[in-house]
């Protein structure tokens, strides 16, 4: 027998939001849905390796490239194979400048670099670098620097006589010397500024203690003539002839423990006489 009330009612309808959720739980919806899952993963898992790909090649470009220029770096400079020479590229893909056909720029540093009598860390910035080495790179400055304790290799260039110790200080290099009169020993603390001058590193006496005293140049000359001309004249080192042709001296200064030589080279080829030769004094 028929409820009276559900006659009332009459039949039970069903909300869009029921008749939806219905409808998703079929078999069929079910099986789609697994196959849309499916295709996103393996899309997923293909970009993925896409990636892992780039990033491999990525990272052999550039050990590649670091064993390129470590290697150029060596020779122009006459080090060991086994010498270290750090490589560093600027910007984010290496390949991608590669494809460029031209490198943003390129940082080597080379600890323990001996140039003549001198031993101290070279730093290059090279930038606008062309994978074509013939072709001149756009701009690259060296920063040479010293540490005080290997100051000694400049002792010849800073007196004409012994010196006993160099050390910096106010922005000048002191060195220690003395020379002896009717058997009298006199200690001389020379203070020289560096500068460039012509090409060259020049160093010009700027300060002087005599005997622990301070003194300047006219009246240490008054006292005894000629005989300390040698030890207050101005002198000149020539650095072309120890590095390659390419890079011209353009500043030095005494900083914080040590000197720091800086050169540069503008729109010069990598690959050309000017690293491949020595520079020359005149």
């Amino acid at each position: 027998m028929t409820d009276p009330a559900m006659q009332e009612r009459g039949p039970e309808k069903h909300t869009p939001e029921q008749e939806q959720s219905a409808s998703e739980a079929t078999p069929h919806d079910r099986r789609r849905r697994r196959r849309i899952l499916i295709a996103v993963g393996v899309v997923l898992a293909l970009l993925g390796a896409l990636v892992a790909a780039a990033l491999v090649g990525e990272s052999i470009a550039r050990q590649q490239g670091s064993l390129l220029i470590a290697t150029e770096v060596r020779e122009v400079f006459g080090l060991d194979e086994d010498h270290p020479v750090e490589v560093e590229f600027v910007g984010f893909s290496v390949l991608a400048q590669v494809a460029g056909g031209e490198l943003d720029g390129v940082t080597v540093g080379v600890p323990g670099l001996p140039v003549g009598e001198l031993r101290g860390d070279l730093e290059i910035f090279a930038s606008g670098v062309p994978l074509d080495l013939e072709q001149p790179t756009e701009r690259l400055q060296a920063v040479y620097r010293v540490a005080e304790g290997d100051l000694a290799g400049l002792s010849g260039f800073l007196a004409g006589t012994v010196v006993n110790d160099i050390a910096l200080d106010d922005r000048l290099i002191r060195f220690g010397t003395g020379f002896d009169l009717f058997g009298v020993s006199f200690e001389l603390a020379v203070g020289v500024e560096p500068a460039v001058r012509d090409g060259r590193l020049a160093f010009t006496p700027r300060s002087i203690e005599f005997n622990g005293q301070s003194i300047d140049v006219a009246a240490l000359r008054s006292q005894f003539g000629g005989i300390v001309d040698p030890l207050l004249e101005s002198r000149d080192f020539c650095v072309a002839e120890l590095l390659p042709a390419a890079l011209t001296l353009t500043a030095v200064q005494v900083g914080d423990e040590q000197l720091v030589i800086v050169l540069d080279a503008e729109e010069t080829a990598l690959g050309g006489p000017g690293f491949s030769e020595l520079g020359t004094c005149g």
